[in-house]
């Protein structure tokens, strides 16, 4: 990622999405720095880097980093002048709350805890992304939920103007709660679009974890795309409450899949794993819920022993190495619940009435 690009937030810039560190200078400046420049040497030397710290621990844990995402999608791109690829996180602005999430990637949680103000991006920083735009090959947009920010249609409009937006691939992060304007033009415009849809659960269970959506909505809107010229994917982001109702979330997988290969369109499934806060790390889970989920994968691959998708059984092969791991678990569930105690009190909600035995395999 550090010779391709770099992620540019309403914040600062770093290294990528999951790299420690922000740093205020303008893009121009940030891609031609000391620092960056440091990155990439201590690279070819094999140093590890205190930014990259996530990714080092998700790879001894057996589990596909964001460091291996990058290198699969960006090999063929090579160093240039200017940035080719862009991670996008222009603000905080959302319409969900989200258990895992916090309130610097969500409005609606700053408002929850008394502040409304919504951070976003200066339009003078959106200028002087577009200037150094012209070799843009890919770029990454989230948030936040990218398909309500203004942000991002000013700068697509760059982009259309400047008659660079046909030329770029779109990788877009999107809780799919709607699809339905002027966010969504824009899309079709560029030259191939992968439309990464946030569900990490089935159900009650997923309205819970994405509060406040609603899950038939999401599932209605996921199914209208299978018409439309993207790609859309699951970016599932599995935590500990998406271990309870595992087995019927797999089933629902099964069903998208089908309905989209009757469009002859292909539902693609990205796992990935929330490791903080660290009581939502299914690697740290309880033993008992660790074998659920286990029971649960094991359940799906006897009955649905025909599924064509490589990757993804290859995924969940990986995933139960990580829950039958020994080294793993954690008998204390005190702060996870302690966690969970407090938002219910917040939000005046029960979860066991979206999750009704979350208490047994605690």
């Amino acid at each position: 990622m550090p010779y391709v690009g770099f992620q540019n937030t309403y914040k600062g810039n770093r290294l990528c999405c999951g790299a420690k560190g922000l740093h205020n200078s303008n893009v121009k400046d940030f891609w031609n720095s000391k620092y960056l420049k440091s990155v990439r040497e201590k690279m070819e030397h094999g140093e590890k880097l205190e930014e990259c710290s996530k990714c080092y621990e998700e790879e001894a844990q057996g589990k596909f980093s964001l460091r291996n995402h990058y290198n699969a999608l960006y090999k063929d791109l090579e160093l240039q002048e200017t940035p080719t690829v862009m991670d996008l996180d222009f603000s905080n602005l959302c319409n969900l709350q989200c258990i895992m999430c916090g309130p610097d990637r969500s409005s609606q949680w700053a408002k929850e805890l008394g502040d409304k103000t919504v951070l976003n991006i200066a339009h003078d920083k959106i200028d002087e992304l577009s200037n150094i735009s012209h070799n843009i090959k890919h770029i990454t947009i989230q948030g936040g939920e990218p398909s309500i920010m203004p942000e991002f249609v000013q700068y697509f409009e760059y982009l259309e103007a400047n008659d660079l937006i046909s030329k770029i691939d779109i990788d877009c992060i999107t809780n799919l709660t709607n699809t339905n304007n002027k966010f969504y033009d824009f899309l079709y415009k560029f030259k191939t679009v992968n439309l990464n849809a946030s569900i990490d659960a089935y159900g009650l269970v997923n309205n819970y974890i994405r509060y406040p959506s609603k899950f038939e909505k999401i599932e209605e809107n996921l199914i209208s795309l299978a018409d439309k010229n993207l790609q859309v994917n699951l970016q599932i982001s599995l935590q500990v409450l998406s271990m309870y109702n595992f087995y019927a979330f797999l089933e629902w997988i099964e069903k998208m899949q089908g309905l989209y290969r009757v469009k002859n369109k292909k539902l693609g499934l990205n796992l990935s794993y929330v490791t903080g806060p660290t009581h939502f790390d299914i690697a740290k889970s309880s033993k008992m819920l660790r074998n659920k989920m286990a029971d649960d994968i094991t359940k799906y691959k006897n009955y649905f022993q025909e599924s064509k998708d490589v990757k993804f059984q290859l995924q969940l092969k990986n995933l139960l190495s990580i829950l039958q791991n020994r080294q793993s678990g954690n008998n204390d569930s005190s702060a996870l619940i302690k966690y969970i105690e407090e938002i219910d009190t917040r939000r005046n909600i029960k979860i066991t009435n979206f999750i009704p035995d979350f208490h047994k395999y605690l």
